[in-house]
């Protein structure tokens, strides 16, 4: 009896003394814990600060910013590195939280500490007060300085994010909630530190710092659609040497001069057979149908050499979204008699430019105005009044927003444009693909009002093929009343009329080896046979891609949907949706597992 009443007495002082133990590991572990969260919260909030300082122009002060979070990181991590906590980390269950946090606190303390200090000194380098000289050109030699410290940042950035991974089981939910908002961070910083890192890559051959370059600017009007973003409106030809720019010709699509041209080299048959029928071979005003800028630069190149202008480097498409974020910061555009505010830009070459336009002189000068705006914003870039940290910022935010695109045959210049996608080329690769693209089909000027959806939903990753569905919708919100006559014209087979209706051909690629199961258009089956005046799908491949297009009237306000019922391959990815170029954004859901 005494036995055990000695082995209950030594029972309960061990677990007395576990309970102890456990309570200070747990005090501890709180204490340290909430210890470390103020320093990551301060942490935070001076990041917040170098963030603002450096969109401010303040690179100085973002620097001593980042040096305090550094330090603050570096504290929590000090506090979540010890022994008891290394060890509790270990423990099945409790662990994986502990582990969490851990790591949370590392990827901070990585991304203070060695990821942006370098990123911040590069862009106390290049700031705006520098980045150009007095005569407008840009500093190429501080451009080369600066591409090796950002590429570092940017391989250390990677480096958090494949550190920081996902937790090995389930965490207390607060701490799976600053696990998800710091790996949204440090995705943010990956992307743009791959964005500057290519961007300083490919500056010094850009802007000629091996040899002089000569780029087209196609100026697109998105009013009218097209393939690329919008018909071909006016153009600008720029010159880039040793970091300088000069816009060496310019005009409108009248002196655009049309005329068969042999098949380039490069441009496929599958391109020829598309579109080749509507004149994508002799006619600037259907060169872009196809979204491949690549291919359509080949057959641009072509034409404006037959018509006796000298070899490009690369074409620019852009259109007046991209114009307008190039020009915001400037004073107002003044040409001829008009006065145009940047923020005004795109409604004025949308709707307001027509007004009182009727005939051919008339048109001439419209066209005029359009080829003067597009030099205007050449000459931003070459300005060395012009504001360079507004100038900066437009440019990344119309590359960014898709609406200035560029591509070239130059082996120095297009591998960077294609990995940074900005060239416009069709997706490649065979991953999961739903993208939607129009053409304006009836002459008009009324695609600025047109609103576009898409819906691409999939099924599980089940099988060599699985279920998927595409399904665009379209609606012309053009007003009733108001419209400047020149913008509402129809033609149709041969006969113009003046309508707010519209039409426009729809293409839908698919992910490839897509196979069609069933299409409707409203609701009711679509066949692809032609019936009369009825609405037929037809079948076409392009790049390896394959499409299914119609022909569609767009009666103002009245929604049109097509639904394509799809059997596409299981293959691995995720869902891609490339957006084409137009005045209002696309809206977009996706429910495609990743496979």
């Amino acid at each position: 009896m005494a036995a055990i009443s000695f082995t209950a007495r030594r029972w309960v002082v061990r677990t007395a003394i576990l309970l102890l133990f456990a309570t200070v590991i747990a005090v501890w572990l709180g204490l340290s814990g909430l210890s470390a969260q103020r320093h990551l919260q301060a942490a935070r909030a001076a990041l917040d600060t170098a963030r603002q300082a450096l969109l401010d122009g303040r690179p100085q002060e973002a620097r001593a910013a980042v040096v305090r979070a550094g330090k603050d990181t570096a504290r929590a991590r000090a506090l979540t590195d010890d022994p008891v906590w290394k060890a509790t980390a270990a423990l099945p269950y409790v662990g994986v939280t502990l582990k969490a946090v851990r790591a949370v606190v590392a990827g901070a303390d990585d991304l203070s500490r060695v990821v942006l200090p370098g990123a911040v000194a590069a862009a106390e380098s290049l700031s705006p007060q520098t980045l150009r000289r007095a005569d407008g050109s840009f500093d190429l030699a501080r451009i080369k300085a600066a591409a090796p410290e950002v590429h570092a940042s940017a391989l250390a950035a990677q480096g958090v994010r494949d550190r920081l991974g996902r937790p090995a089981g389930p965490v207390v939910g607060a701490v799976a909630t600053a696990q998800r908002q710091l790996a949204a961070q440090v995705d943010q910083v990956v992307d743009l530190l791959g964005s500057a890192d290519r961007t300083l890559k490919l500056a010094p051959a850009l802007l000629g710092s091996d040899r002089a370059r000569r780029y087209l600017v196609l100026v697109q009007q998105s009013a009218e659609s097209r393939g690329t973003g919008g018909l071909i409106g006016g153009f600008a030809v720029i010159e880039a040497e040793a970091g300088q720019l000069r816009t060496v010709d310019q005009g409108s699509n009248a002196d655009l001069e049309n005329g068969a041209v042999a098949v380039p080299p490069g441009v496929p048959a599958s391109y020829v057979d598309l579109y080749g029928g509507d004149g994508a071979l002799e006619l600037w005003q259907n060169v872009n149908l196809s979204p491949d800028l690549p291919t359509v630069a080949r057959v641009v190149e072509a034409l404006w050499q037959a018509q006796g202008g000298k070899p490009l480097d690369g074409v620019i498409a852009l259109d007046s979204v991209a114009l307008a974020s190039i020009l915001r910061g400037t004073s107002p555009l003044v040409v001829g008699d008009l006065t145009v505010a940047p923020d005004r830009l795109v409604e004025f070459l949308a709707v307001e430019q027509y007004r009182g336009v009727s005939g051919n002189r008339d048109r001439g000068v419209r066209k005029d105005l359009l080829s003067d705006f597009a030099v205007a914003a050449a000459a931003t870039l070459s300005s060395p009044g012009s504001d360079t940290r507004a100038l900066v910022r437009g440019l990344a935010e119309a590359v960014t927003s898709g609406h200035l695109r560029m591509t070239s045959r130059d082996s120095l210049l297009q591998p960077g444009l294609r990995a940074a996608e900005v060239d416009g080329a069709l997706p490649g690769g065979a991953g999961p693909l739903a993208f939607p693209v129009v053409s304006n089909a009836t002459g008009g000027k009324l695609d600025y009002f047109l609103d576009r959806s898409v819906v691409y939903l999939a099924g599980p990753c089940q099988g060599v093929r699985r279920p998927s569905s595409i399904s665009v919708r379209l609606t012309n919100q053009a007003p009733a009343e108001g419209l400047p006559p020149y913008m509402t014209v129809r033609n149709v087979d041969g006969v113009s009329t003046e309508s707010t209706d519209s039409g426009v051909v729809l293409r839908v690629y698919g992910t490839p080896g897509s196979r069609l199961i069933r299409a409707t258009l409203d609701g009711r089956p679509l066949t692809m046979d032609a019936v009369g005046s009825a609405p037929y799908l037809s079948y076409g491949v392009e790049a390896g891609i394959p499409q299914w297009f119609l022909t569609l009237d767009l009666p103002r306000g009245k929604p049109r949907q097509l639904v394509l019922q799809l059997a596409e391959p299981t293959v691995p990815g995720q869902a891609r949706i490339p957006v084409q170029p137009l005045s209002r954004p696309l809206g977009v859901r996706v429910a495609v597992p990743a496979c």
